[in-house]
């Protein structure tokens, strides 16, 4: 029964789950390992042999063999010294070597106590603990060469006289001398499967930290991008609308002396809402504690209005062309299409001679389409406002995708510029249309 529940036991055993692949051990690590085994086992010799030499001159220490006490000593001393760096070779050496040791050297070939099973046990439990060799092979060769022993039944194995041999098997002892081999089996099979397993889960273990940081980096960096994004979208908006009212103010300053200090009533104004609206970006950036918190989307649908009315005033004559009333949408769909439209006009405001622009907004199916046009051309490089050049077009790109939509931004069929966002009002819905194909020029 015991047998049987230890094949059980192997049979349960989910190897290919849990069992990490053994690399060759290196070189210095063989020998680190057989550097502690012997070390270990020369102790245990050195300790073994004291005891005897003091038992042995002790009046009321009367064994039936010394010789037999000597050979057990050894037989632990050489599984302990081969248990890890060589445990299958010392496993077989010390059982076969232990079985010919008693019934050659000892007389009788008989165990003559339990204490003398003590090599079996080290040796079966150092092998199933290295994995070297399967529980039920080692248990059963260990037990049935250890009853064996115990039962004397290696004077006929060796040529001995048969007819005078009559075992008296102790069934109780052979019982008990197979239950402790059998266990030891067990025991280092489980205490394997438990270094396997917490090598595993290690190896897992870190396997995640390095997977969380990469992820925390990412996040981090995802986080950084969108709030760059935002600082550009919004700061460049304002700035860029305050830069070419003072540029054409001064360009025209000379035939109309009233325009810079019509430019600077305005200006003060607008820069007062670009200050407000990177207030409003960096606020989001850390609560009333100090501790971070996550950036939210600042600027809804509702705004838009408000972002065509400013541009306007920057000088641009915008055409908007409006659903009324403006469609619901969740915060960062209704961000992407304002920050998209405030890039757009901005654009137009910067690299374009055109004084007009069409923005049109309109609910198609489940989708909300945006179209803002220019009539161009190209303003000259001469005469275009300096230093404004930035990564507009990507920044439109990211808002697009963020939101599950697309857009495209080139030259319109008849001439200017045209740029073209979709963007889902459901995030769940299928993928956006794409707009029609257009020639893809660099960023501005």
């Amino acid at each position: 029964m015991i047998a049987r529940a230890c094949a059980a036991y192997v049979g349960r055993m989910p190897d290919d789950d849990l069992a990490v692949p053994r690399a060759r051990p290196r070189a210095g690590a063989r020998r680190d390992l057989l550097r502690g085994d012997l070390a270990v086992a020369g102790a245990t010799g050195a300790a073994w042999t004291l005891a005897l030499v003091v038992l042995g001159r002790w009046d009321y220490w009367m064994p039936v063999s010394q010789h037999a006490w000597w050979c057990a000593g050894a037989g632990v001393t050489a599984a302990l010294a081969l248990r890890r760096w060589a445990a299958r070779s010392g496993f077989w050496v010390v059982t076969v070597g232990y079985f010919v040791a008693y019934t050659l050297v000892l007389d009788g070939g008989r165990m003559v106590s339990f204490v003398h099973v003590l090599p079996l046990l080290v040796t079966t439990y150092a092998v199933t603990r290295a994995g070297a060799e399967p529980p039920v092979l080692a248990a059963a060769v260990a037990g049935v060469l250890g009853v064996t022993l115990q039962a004397g039944a290696a004077n006929a194995s060796f040529g001995l006289s048969t007819w005078d041999w009559h075992p008296a098997v102790d069934l109780s002892a052979a019982v008990q001398l197979v239950a402790l081999v059998v266990a030891a089996a067990l025991l280092g099979a489980m205490v394997h499967r438990l270094a396997a397993t917490s090598a595993s889960l290690a190896e897992r273990n870190a396997q995640l930290v390095a997977l969380q940081e990469v992820r925390a980096r990412e996040a981090v960096a995802a986080e950084r991008t969108r709030i760059a994004r935002e600082l550009h979208d919004v700061v460049a908006h304002h700035v860029s609308a305050i830069v070419v009212r003072a540029q054409a103010a001064d360009r025209v300053a000379d035939t109309r002396p009233d325009a810079p200090r019509e430019a600077v009533r305005w200006i003060a104004p607008a820069g007062k809402e670009a200050l407000d609206a990177m207030r409003s970006v960096v606020r989001v950036l850390r609560a009333a504690d100090g501790s971070a918190t996550p950036y939210a989307p600042t600027a809804g649908l509702d705004s838009l209005p408000a972002v065509v009315a400013r541009v306007r005033e920057a000088g641009l004559d915008v055409h908007a062309a409006l659903p009324e009333p403006l469609p619901a949408c969740p915060p960062q769909v209704g961000m992407a299409v304002v920050r998209v439209a405030q890039e757009a006009l901005t654009n137009v405001l910067v690299h374009s001679a055109a004084t007009t622009a069409t923005l049109t907004l309109e609910l198609a199916g489940g989708d909300l389409v945006l179209e803002v046009t220019d009539p161009g051309p190209a303003r000259p490089p001469a005469v275009a406002p300096t230093g404004l050049g930035g990564s507009g077009l990507l920044h439109m790109r990211e808002r697009a995708t963020a939101a599950g939509g697309t857009v495209t931004a080139g030259t319109a069929p008849g001439g200017g510029w045209r740029v073209w966002l979709v963007v889902p009002l459901d995030r769940t819905a299928a993928t956006p249309p794409p707009a029609p194909a257009r020639p893809e020029p660099a960023d501005a």
